[in-house]
């Protein structure tokens, strides 16, 4: 054909050729970079559904657990309520006959109390005003009666003490008001994190095994949004991210029996123990400012956004000494 157009205009229509195959080699290889990432996208997205599929049997574990704690609860309560409800018709029962005077006991004390009434009689027929003569029978229930009201007074005696005792060792340790506002919700918080940006706040409250005396050996600790920035303050739980970047948290057992090393994502510079106070409450004890076994109430982290990305400019860390109940405080600047 060059003989027709010319070898310019061959040359022109092999640069256009070239170009679009140029242009085509360019779309397969953004084909194929797409195909990939979706690939990848859909391996991630696996991985990630495998994961809530592990974390929510792991849920329905702990739910049947504390479910089977529950049954057991129920039936020690109807136990007791049967026993009371026997307890109550013996009672009943034991009213009817004393009523009725058709014991044994009461027909063996009449003729003795006769007996004594006679003995006292002058010889003029009257009655002395003396006390009864009782049989050794009867002298020795009524020692008993002694003995037992005795150790009912002492018994009172010592539980009142017992009870000014715990009254004053149980003092609440201070409460700031937005930890306050979060034990409304959750009565086994431990502490709290809050961001400046909204007030929706993590919550990490204690998990107790079935019997309420101690901490759950699987999971002692859980995590969980409380949105107060929506209606009904509902509760969210942590997204992948999340847990495993600023607010997650692991734990495993101590050499202590009963407490527990916790990990958490915003304070990894320090240890953190999880146990219960003598009165069930659920405490984080860890290190501010200097300060050992304090304990953990709340963490507050002043952010600022620039183009659409957080960055934190400081941590503020409130806490109480267990001992003076004095409150401590610590703050760390982003460097």
């Amino acid at each position: 054909m060059s003989w027709l157009w010319g070898n310019e205009t061959t040359e022109q229509a092999q640069f256009v050729v070239s170009a679009l195959q140029s242009e085509l080699d360019e779309r397969e290889s953004k084909i194929q970079a797409l195909e990939a990432a979706l690939k990848r996208e859909q391996l991630d997205l696996t991985a990630l559904l495998e994961d809530e599929v592990k974390e929510l049997e792991a849920r329905r574990k702990a739910i049947e657990q504390e479910l089977q704690g529950v049954d057991a609860l129920i039936r020690e309560k109807q136990r007791l309520i049967q026993r009371g409800k026997s307890d109550g018709a013996k009672k009943k029962k034991n009213g009817k006959n004393k009523k009725s005077g058709g014991s044994p006991r009461a027909a063996e004390q009449k003729p003795q109390a006769a007996v004594a009434v006679a003995a006292a009689s002058n010889s003029n027929g009257t009655v002395k005003e003396k006390e009864t003569v009782l049989s050794p029978k009867a002298k020795k229930k009524q020692q008993k009666k002694k003995k037992a009201a005795a150790a009912a007074a002492a018994t009172e005696s010592a539980a009142g003490v017992a009870n000014a005792e715990v009254g004053e060792s149980k003092a609440v340790l201070p409460m700031d008001k937005n930890w306050k506002r979060v034990a409304k919700e959750e009565p086994k918080v431990a502490f709290i994190i809050q961001r400046s940006n909204n007030s929706n706040t993590v919550v990490y409250a204690g998990c107790k095994s079935s019997d309420g005396k101690s901490l759950d050996e699987t999971t002692p600790i859980k995590v969980f949004w409380i949105m107060y920035e929506k209606e009904g303050n509902p509760r969210e739980d942590l997204n992948m991210i999340e847990r495993n970047t600023a607010y997650g948290v692991t734990s495993k057992p101590s050499d202590v029996p009963g407490e527990y090393l916790a990990a958490i994502a915003s304070l990894r510079d320090r240890d953190c123990v999880l146990r219960l106070d003598k009165h069930g409450n659920v405490l984080a004890l860890t290190t501010i400012n200097g300060k050992k076994g304090m304990v953990l109430r709340r963490v507050f982290v002043q952010m600022t956004t620039s183009w659409g990305i957080p960055t934190v400019d400081y941590v503020d860390i409130h806490g109480v000494d267990p001992t003076t109940h004095e409150p401590v405080y610590e703050k760390k600047k982003n460097k």
